[in-house]
């Protein structure tokens, strides 16, 4: 017996049973390709660090989260001068990454008493800021889908 999605369908909505429907195209084989598709779409943020202690902390922003709200957040162990965060299943479009090395291991960026980082931090394309963190502007990239590699340095 051969299967007639359009047919089926049609007799579901017919019936009036869209839930049953809706279900079915979800579960359709071009609804899970999109699925797989997003499910290998990786981002892979390689920073390379100055110490050995402590671990590097990640976030992937949009520019409506830029340092505020991160869509996903990575912790990535140090080792030999470098740590590499993963994000997966990520969506194409544009974004910004923000990274610190947290050698204390608190799970925040330590600061002095005039508010500014004593532990290493840096952004997607190097991005610095001036007076202030850096810009999405400076730090954004387009994501198209699959894996991207980025790589940059603390400072």
């Amino acid at each position: 017996m051969t299967f007639k999605p359009a047919a089926k369908l049609h007799s579901l909505l017919k019936r009036g049973s869209v839930a049953a429907a809706t279900a079915m195209l979800l579960n359709s084989p071009a609804s899970m390709a999109a699925d797989e598709a997003i499910d290998s779409n990786i981002i892979e943020f390689t920073t390379y660090v100055r110490g050995t202690q402590g671990v590097v902390r990640c976030g992937l922003f949009d520019e409506n989260g830029w340092l505020k709200k991160t869509l996903q957040s990575a912790t990535a162990n140090i080792y030999q001068g470098r740590a590499v965060c993963v994000f997966r299943k990520v969506r194409p479009g544009t974004f910004g990454i923000s990274a610190f090395h947290d050698a204390n291991n608190n799970g925040k960026i330590d600061l002095n008493f005039l508010g500014m980082p004593v532990e290493d931090y840096c952004a997607s394309r190097n991005a610095r800021g001036v007076f202030g963190p850096p810009s999405f502007e400076d730090a954004k990239f387009k994501y198209t889908g699959n894996r991207l590699r980025l790589a940059v340095s603390m400072k």
